[in-house]
């Protein structure tokens, strides 16, 4: 009796170490937050000098965004000098959105990622035209919400002989 008292509790006891970790083992799937960023002051000389126009901004940003900075800051040294201008400018402008304008800028990104190529092309020849023109013209392109006009072609020249009929300038 004693050896069926103690096979029975070997088996439970096999059978509870066999099922209980397939019960108590934790998802394979998890979702990991961005890890702690440096400050500003933990950055390298090299970093500070980068991302000089965000200096202000940085204590009050999340860690995904420093993170993303910082990996533009590894980048930066292999850039041409036109990209370089380029993101310095840019984070000279994002430094001067406010919360509400960034919200959206951010929105239009993700927005446009989604989109058909052809349909990013048209966007991309937009901005390009809309960045070639002088300030006052940016300013009326924004007021009207015409982008359109930006991809429309010039306006024909009018000849210098308007007065004379289309027939006799053959």
């Amino acid at each position: 009796m004693v050896d069926r008292r103690f096979l029975g509790r070997l088996a439970l006891g096999l059978l509870l170490a066999f099922a209980l970790p397939t019960v108590a083992t934790p998802p394979t799937t998890a979702v990991l937050g961005t890890p702690p960023q440096p400050e500003w002051t933990a950055l390298k000389p090299g970093q500070k000098k980068i991302l000089a126009p965000l200096a202000d901004e940085w204590p009050h940003m999340e860690h995904v965004r420093r993170k993303q900075w910082l990996m533009t800051a590894e980048r930066y040294p292999s850039m041409t000098r036109t990209e370089k201008e380029r993101v310095q400018k840019r984070m000279r402008d994002w430094v001067r959105l406010t919360p509400e304008q960034r919200a959206k800028a951010r929105e239009n990104y993700r927005g446009i990622k989604h989109l058909p190529e052809a349909r990013k092309e048209t966007i991309k020849k937009k901005w390009s035209a809309y960045e070639n023109l002088p300030d006052q013209d940016k300013q009326g392109v924004r007021e009207r919400h015409k982008s359109a006009i930006l991809l429309a072609p010039p306006p024909a020249p009018e000849s210098a002989n308007s007065d004379e009929p289309a027939s006799a300038a053959r």
